[in-house]
């Protein structure tokens, strides 16, 4: 349950959005969650399907990361942490092997 008492929202304040100091120029920031760094990439995701997350700043700034996981631009943060969690119908959905048809007999 949220601090406020809801459902939707988590507890912990990481859930939302944190601020990442970084410096001008070009920084290359994690999506596979494997990085040794922190929020920087150091190459762990090869062999992930994954590419690191370019960030290209004319000035030292500060940029928000995500802190729950859930915005199509991580790891920056797009306000996602803010809207209900919508459950998709095919996420139920049981994809098993499927029995095999019924032999046919031949025709000579």
């Amino acid at each position: 349950m949220g601090g406020d008492g809801s459902m939707n929202e988590p507890d912990d304040a990481a859930s939302g959005p944190q601020p990442l100091e970084l410096p001008a120029g070009l920084t290359f920031l994690c999506r596979c969650g494997r990085s040794r760094q922190g929020w920087f990439c150091d190459g762990a995701h090869l062999g992930t399907g994954q590419l690191a997350r370019e960030v290209l700043l004319a000035a030292p700034g500060t940029v928000q990361v995500c802190g729950c996981g859930r915005s199509r631009h991580y790891p920056l943060c797009d306000g996602s942490h803010g809207r209900a969690v919508v459950k998709r119908w095919w996420m139920g959905w049981r994809w098993g092997p499927r029995a095999a048809p019924a032999p046919t007999p031949e025709h000579p």
